[in-house]
């Protein structure tokens, strides 16, 4: 798909991609800051999966629609 490849061609070596990667792994870290991983049950542990996927997710599109923007202004000038 022409959008997976700009993403992994162009966008995956950026240095705004290495930003998105340390703000991804801060929240990470927040989230998991005071989670004891050894006594959390199974639903704990399921929720706190689905948080860190919804973390990945709101950068994946912030990142995207930034990448968008790029390429319509560039499409435009």
């Amino acid at each position: 798909m022409l959008i997976r490849d700009i993403y992994n061609k162009i966008f995956a070596e950026t240095k705004e991609m290495e930003r998105n990667d340390h703000e991804i792994s801060d929240e990470l870290s927040a989230l998991f800051r005071d989670v004891d991983l050894q006594k959390v049950t199974y639903e704990e542990f399921t929720n706190l999966m689905c948080q860190a996927c919804a973390i990945g997710e709101r950068q994946g599109f912030v990142s995207g629609f930034r990448v968008f923007a790029k390429i319509m202004c560039e499409a435009l000038a």
